[in-house]
């Protein structure tokens, strides 16, 4: 009895005590280098042969937690692949998880397929790949974002928009404060890389969405180069903020307001509405624009806009990228507008909407950024509104006028004439030495 109870104590012993827990160590090869850059994440880096680029290093990332594991993006090659599922060893892989369609981001797919590794993807990057005749596709498809769990936490993939191609997401660690941006994110002082597929326009925007509402990151992944911290994000947003399309927002007349998009005023025709928002867009300007209905309060309607231009600028756009343009009571509206957002980096187009009669009836109106007036001699609200400029207190860093004589009163406004089209997309464009 003596010999067992001395077996029976060192077995409870042994089986109280806590396994120890592997120590992951840094690992390099010819094929593939894994770093660690968190208490659980990893970095991970293979080699993708190009023509033109020769070897480029490309980058994904490994979470792990207690006895499970997650990944984003494999490596570029089944062999890569191979050697990363080997280093994660007997840890249970939940998921690889990919970004984007890019073969750096799927070139290894087939080895953890052959492992019985599920694999994820939105459906917008599954049916991109099969449109590129990707052979390998991952297995599950999500919309826009979904989660795993990862031992006990829980770890995001997400989507916020364009950039270095129309599907790339980000996987995201609130445990670690850690972020895989992929390709979606650059490193400091690195060139704007293969835009094949991208959307400039939208890049800095989708990367300043990313920030807001993880604005505390520590660790920080991006697609190729060294990992960091916010300033990747800082850099990418504005590495490609000068390629953001100009926007304006386009304030139609009042007729349009009381009336259907067909009806004809009894002496102007008809409001060529979609025709002149066509013509913005066709010289590449990005269009905000709604038919308003019923006779609607012009301050109150001005704060609405100031709402949408503030929440553009929080994403990222800047001022200076956007304008509000107005023609007749929507010239009123985009008075107030400049009134109201008082940013004097904001540009505005004020047509057919000023009397001499309005300093004193509107007296509230206080003209604020870079203002273009443009009036038609034959208007009744043809005038020069360089008075209320004079009497406004805020900054307005240029200002310009434009007197046009068409002899078609007040319904120029109602199409899109070249005589003032032209100078308001030179104007939402930034060039404020329009020709009078």
């Amino acid at each position: 009895m003596k010999y067992v109870f001395q077996i029976l104590s060192i077995f409870l012993i042994f089986s109280t005590c806590k396994q120890p827990q592997r120590v992951y160590e840094n690992y390099t090869s010819e094929v593939l280098k894994i770093e660690q850059v968190g208490d659980h994440s990893f970095q991970h880096t293979s080699y993708l042969k190009t023509r033109s680029l020769g070897i480029v290093p490309c980058n994904g990332m490994v979470y792990i937690n207690k006895n499970e594991a997650i990944v984003f993006d494999t490596p570029v090659n089944d062999k890569a692949s191979e050697e990363l599922i080997n280093w994660i060893g007997e840890k249970h892989i939940k998921a690889i998880v990919v970004t984007h369609f890019h073969i750096d981001c799927l070139g290894g797919l087939t080895k953890f397929h052959a492992k019985g590794i599920p694999s994820y993807a939105t459906n917008q990057t599954i049916q991109l790949a099969k449109e590129k005749n990707k052979k390998i596709l991952p297995q599950h498809a999500f919309d826009t974002q979904t989660t795993f769990k990862i031992g006990s936490e829980t770890v995001y993939a997400k989507y916020f928009g364009e950039g270095h191609t129309k599907d790339n997401i980000v996987g995201y660690v609130p445990s670690e404060k850690a972020l895989f941006g992929g390709c979606l994110l650059k490193n400091v002082n690195a060139s704007k890389g293969n835009l094949a597929d991208a959307n400039t326009s939208e890049w800095s925007s989708s990367v300043a969405k990313i920030k807001k509402e993880y604005p505390d990151l520590e660790i920080v992944i991006s697609g190729h180069g060294k990992n960091g911290g916010i300033e990747l994000l800082d850099y990418t947003i504005k590495l490609f903020q000068q390629d953001q399309k100009p926007i304006v927002f386009f304030l139609h007349n009042r007729f349009l307001e009381a009336h259907e998009l067909n009806d004809i005023h009894p002496q102007y025709g008809r409001v060529a509405y979609k025709e002149i928002l066509s013509e913005f867009e066709r010289n590449g300007l990005k269009v905000i624009s709604e038919k308003r209905n019923g006779n609607v309060n012009a301050r109150e309607y001005a704060t609405n806009v100031v709402q949408q231009i503030d929440s553009l600028i929080a994403k990222g756009v800047k001022p200076e990228k956007i304008t509000v343009i107005g023609t007749s009571k929507g010239g009123y509206i985009a008075q107030y507008v400049s009134t109201i957002a008082n940013n004097p980096k904001l540009n505005f187009v004020f047509i057919a909407c000023f009397q001499n009669s309005d300093i004193q009836n509107i007296p509230e109106i206080n003209y604020c950024g870079n203002i273009l007036t443009i009036y038609e001699q034959s208007d009744p609200y043809g005038v020069s509104a360089l008075e209320r400029k004079q009497k406004s207190t805020c900054e307005i860093l240029n200002f310009k006028e434009i007197e046009l004589h068409t002899g078609m009163k007040h319904g120029f406004l109602f199409k899109p004439l070249q005589e003032w089209i032209a100078p308001t997309v030179q104007w939402a464009n930034g060039n404020y030495e329009v020709e009078k």
